[in-house]
């Protein structure tokens, strides 16, 4: 999920050219929705197809931010730090959730990732003591039952969470975190230049990691680098940057509906291209915990 906050002194812009806005916002979910199903596909360890992710995008994004630099003034290098914190939260969040994707299903593991506005929300509260309206509340609730039941809650049974449902639950608060931060940034950098900055930073973390494991960048067969290849073309570079530009010109409120298609695209998608498919439990959970998402960010708009 991307962050909602319009860029000031864009909302009047809302009105203008929305059919090609919502048309680059429908292809960027589509866009974005492919991650898991390329990321399952390269079958490499988590953190390996997190790096080859950020590395190819860093190379894309090289000259757009070269060129972006040269025009900076000092509101825009105070951001640079903030930039430099998204990469590290984005590089946890990503690393935690490519490693879920090698032990549970796509559907699964981006239904949890995307539960990051919902920690957002409380975030916020905790650290720039934004009120949260009762909506808030009741739809907090709305997903965390819905979670439950998506990662196996059973009356009878008790709660068994699987490895992998953990580590894309844990990962999404470090995309919260991320969110955050990217709210702050935005005062101060485009998103271009944002994302351009996050990329080689995470790139950088996440090639840290790999050493410290001990897991080897190379090796893999050809159609693990293409998968990677496709993921920063189509999520990191072109899903994103097209989701950037529709969030200028679209309500928050529209858009946070079309981009909570994510995870329904992607369970669909993993039926016949991973032959993965959610349980009818695990549907109903899903329905609730998406609603729950929904009910946090239209509380969190109203309140702004």
């Amino acid at each position: 999920m991307a962050d909602l906050t319009i860029p000031q002194g864009r909302e009047q812009l809302i009105a203008t050219r929305p059919l090609r806005a919502y048309l680059a916002l429908t292809v960027g979910v589509l866009c974005i929705s492919t991650t898991a199903i390329f990321t399952k596909w390269a079958e490499m360890p988590g953190p390996v197809t997190a790096v080859w992710r950020m590395m190819i995008a860093t190379v894309i994004l090289a000259w757009p931010l070269w060129r972006g630099v040269q025009g900076w003034g000092a509101a825009a290098r105070r951001g640079v730090p903030w930039g430099v914190m998204g990469g590290l939260w984005f590089a946890i969040n990503l690393g935690m959730l490519n490693s879920a994707l090698t032990l549970t299903s796509a559907a699964t593991a981006t239904l949890l990732d995307n539960t990051a506005p919902v920690w957002v929300g409380l975030g916020a509260l905790l650290l720039y003591r934004e009120r949260l309206r009762s909506g808030y509340w009741a739809g907090l609730l709305l997903a965390l039952g819905g979670a439950a039941v998506v990662t196996g809650f059973n009356p009878g049974r008790g709660f068994r969470l699987q490895s992998g449902d953990a580590l894309a639950f844990v990962g999404a608060l470090f995309y919260a975190g991320y969110l955050l931060n990217t709210q702050r940034a935005r005062r101060h950098l485009d998103g271009l230049s944002y994302q351009s900055l996050v990329a080689p930073v995470a790139a950088v973390i996440l090639l840290v990691v790999c050493a410290l494991m001990g897991l080897p960048l190379t090796g893999y067969p050809l159609h693990s680098y293409a998968a990677m290849a496709a993921v920063a073309l189509l999520a990191q570079v072109g899903g994103w940057l097209l989701i950037s530009y529709a969030l200028g010109h679209v309500p928050a409120s529209a858009a946070v509906v079309v981009l909570l298609a994510q995870p329904v695209v992607t369970g669909l998608l993993s039926i016949p291209l991973l032959g993965e498919a959610l349980t009818v439990p695990q549907v109903a959970g899903g329905a609730c915990l998406l609603t729950g998402i929904y009910l946090c960010l239209r509380a969190r708009e109203r309140a702004a």
